[in-house]
């Protein structure tokens, strides 16, 4: 069985900032949706997209990677995406960092009456 977290903390270093579609991006783009080994699950957990203005918008992804042997990590993977339809295929760039799951409380203001 390949050490697919290892593998991946060796691509990312501490974490990574670079261009889209570069040779690191491609490897780790590779990782979790291409390379399947046996032995490990690759779950994309969350998906959240950001307008960002009239040229860019960012995407991101977490992804959580399960081994055979029980070990779990999660990576973010950041995406600086075109804003218009001219520019698809265009990506800019890309973030790529270990992240930890932390369950946090939210106050939301809704409409209605306090009093």
């Amino acid at each position: 069985m390949e050490n697919v977290i290892e593998m991946l903390r060796k691509l990312i270093g501490e974490g990574y900032e670079g261009e889209a579609w570069d040779e690191t991006h491609e490897s780790v783009d590779n990782v979790l949706d291409d390379f399947k080994p046996e032995g490990y699950t690759v779950t994309n957990v969350e998906s959240t997209f950001e307008d960002g203005g009239r040229w860019t918008n960012y995407k991101t992804d977490v992804y959580k990677v399960t081994q055979e042997d029980g070990k779990v990590a999660y990576f973010q993977v950041g995406r600086e995406v075109p804003a218009t339809e001219m520019q698809d295929g265009g990506d800019f760039s890309v973030t790529i960092d270990e992240v930890v799951p932390k369950e946090v409380t939210v106050t939301k203001y809704v409409y209605g009456r306090s009093a």
